[in-house]
């Protein structure tokens, strides 16, 4: 009984040893395990913060390499020969294929006027009568004249033959046979003279009849009954000269059922116009009616300063609703040669250099080449040096696309034609 107690008396070793250790070693292991958590937790709130930003960093960069690998999309199109039949557009203006002044070729008062402006005439038809009575006086003056000396040829004549006769018995000398021959010859110059001014007064007095010089209709009308007109053209001034006649000319008439339009072909295209070829004339003043022609001539020789062939194109113009003046689109149709390269015009690449296309080769990279331009025909352009036929181009390059990228040709692609 008594060991019991005394068991429970004895201290544990344990229990010992911690009522031995000092309060201060107590308190620095307090501090320890304080500074422990706090930095636990400090540690928590930094990786908290750190990790979605080291995430969204990496994301961030991914995105960016994916964008930097991705190939651009492109639309192309394949250059080829325009097979289109060939033609070339040119402006022009109608005139009429014969234009002519009249004027007064007999001084004199203007007796009678039969036409106006707008009045249709034939070859050879009356205008107007010229009273020229001076003209008349002196056609009477040479129609006498012309007796005298016809008489006085007659009887130089007459006397010839007989000094003829006589110097053959000798009864005259052979020098007044010579007169004779020489009165008789001045007597023959004397009577054609005389004649030859009787015909020009007589043509003279046929000018009396203005008459139409070919078949037309009357643009111009400048005198009236009474008008007084001379050799020089002048008029009395009764009327002032219509708009687009010659000053001093009586009246002008034109040839309209045939009409001509003057067009001025670019040295380009001046080797395929020859005499011939068929010709359409627009008006745009007309728009449903259509003028089927033809090249009449051409100059033959090409402008030095313009360097342009001008070409005559004639048109029928039965009806006549087609003017004198009025503006015209002429397209010639041109000879058949190596048809050219077309491209859209969207294709081209204008900066501060030549005009340029982006090419893509097999390898789907692009490449900038320089080229030579044609004609512009609106959405097409023409392209005569620096590429070739079969060439892929890309249409409405993006301003950023370089030279050496690699692209990816997108749906909807097509061939310039």
């Amino acid at each position: 009984m008594s060991a019991v107690p005394d068991i429970l008396e004895q201290p544990h070793p344990g229990e010992e040893n911690h009522r031995s250790e000092p309060a201060s070693q107590r308190r620095r292991r307090t501090r320890a395990l304080g500074g422990a958590i706090a930095g636990g937790v400090l540690a928590a709130m930094l990786l908290t913060g750190i990790v979605p930003r080291i995430a969204q960093r990496h994301r961030l960069t991914a995105a960016a390499a994916a964008v930097g690998v991705t190939v651009p999309s492109v639309s192309v199109t394949t250059v080829t020969h325009d097979t289109s039949a060939s033609s070339v557009s040119l402006p022009g203006a109608l005139t009429a294929v014969q234009t002519a002044a009249i004027y007064a070729r007999t001084p004199g008062y203007v007796r009678r006027r039969l036409v106006d402006i707008g009045s249709r005439v034939r070859t050879g038809q009356l205008l107007a009568d010229i009273d020229a009575p001076d003209l008349d006086q002196q056609v009477s003056q040479a129609r006498g004249v012309v007796a005298q000396t016809r008489a006085a040829q007659e009887l130089a004549q007459a006397n010839l033959v007989r000094w003829r006769a006589l110097a053959i018995d000798s009864a005259v000398t052979a020098q007044e046979v010579d007169q004779m021959q020489a009165a008789f010859n001045e007597a023959v110059a004397n009577s054609n003279s005389a004649e030859a001014n009787l015909r020009r007064l007589l043509q003279l007095q046929g000018y009396e009849r203005v008459v139409a010089p070919f078949a037309g209709v009357i643009t111009a009308r400048n005198v009236d009954a009474g008008a007084l007109v001379g050799t020089a053209g002048g008029v009395s001034g009764t009327l002032t000269a219509a708009t687009g006649s010659a000053p001093g000319s009586l009246f002008t008439v034109a040839q309209t059922d045939t009409l001509s339009v003057y067009v001025t072909v670019p040295e380009d295209n001046a080797a395929a116009v020859t005499i011939g070829k068929p010709a359409v004339v627009t008006v745009p003043a007309l728009p449903g009616d259509t003028l089927r022609g033809r090249v009449a001539r051409t100059a033959g020789a090409l402008d030095a300063t313009a360097r342009t062939l001008l070409t005559e194109v004639r048109v029928a113009n039965p009806t006549g609703v087609f003017l004198p003046g009025m503006y015209a689109q002429v397209q010639l149709a041109l000879g058949a040669g190596t048809p050219p390269l077309r491209v859209p015009a969207t294709a081209l690449v204008i900066r501060d250099g030549p005009p340029q296309v982006v090419t893509v080769g097999p390898d789907s990279t692009v490449r900038y080449q320089t080229v030579t331009l044609g004609r512009d025909l609106g959405s097409w352009v023409e392209v005569t040096g620096g590429l070739a036929d079969g060439s892929v181009v890309v249409v409405n390059p993006a301003d950023d696309l370089r030279d050496g990228a690699r692209v990816h040709i997108g749906a909807g692609s097509g061939t310039a034609r």
